[in-house]
């Protein structure tokens, strides 16, 4: 007769406090979520990819074939190729492959090609890393 009446007594967890254990597990999910898709994971684990190359292109001196390019980053960049675009997004002329290694807080300049440009026409100067980033100068006027 005990056993029965204990039994009676017993109640599992309130709504309440169960509605509360679902919110938090959610939250938590949620979180973890938000740190995979925003690269967390992947900065605190040491991964690197070419988005995390930083070059800034500071500027282009088309008379004397040269575009400033600065690292931004903390690892040295390597450029393979300068390729001179017309406004449409076309490449003009030859490519240059001379390209040059730009260490980490130093600004660099880099020759590109100007055979085939037409006088007076605008352009930008596209900088091809050998990890595959594109860092693109601002528009210039062929003198």
């Amino acid at each position: 007769m005990i056993t029965t009446k204990l039994r009676r007594n017993s109640k599992a967890l309130s709504p309440i406090f169960a509605t509360l254990i679902l919110i938090a597990i959610a939250v938590i999910a949620g979180i973890v979520v938000y740190m995979f898709t925003s690269g967390y994971v992947s900065t605190m684990t040491g991964t690197t990819a070419a988005g995390q190359e930083k070059v800034a292109v500071t500027g282009v001196d088309p008379a004397k074939s040269l575009v400033y390019a600065q690292n931004t980053g903390s690892q040295t960049v390597t450029i393979v190729q300068a390729l001179v675009k017309d406004t449409s997004g076309n490449v003009v002329g030859t490519p240059d492959n001379t390209g040059g290694d730009i260490n980490a807080g130093n600004v660099q300049s880099i020759s590109f090609l100007t055979t085939g440009l037409n006088s007076g026409s605008s352009y930008t100067v596209t900088l091809i890393s050998s990890k595959g980033g594109n860092f693109v100068s601002p528009s210039f006027i062929c003198p």
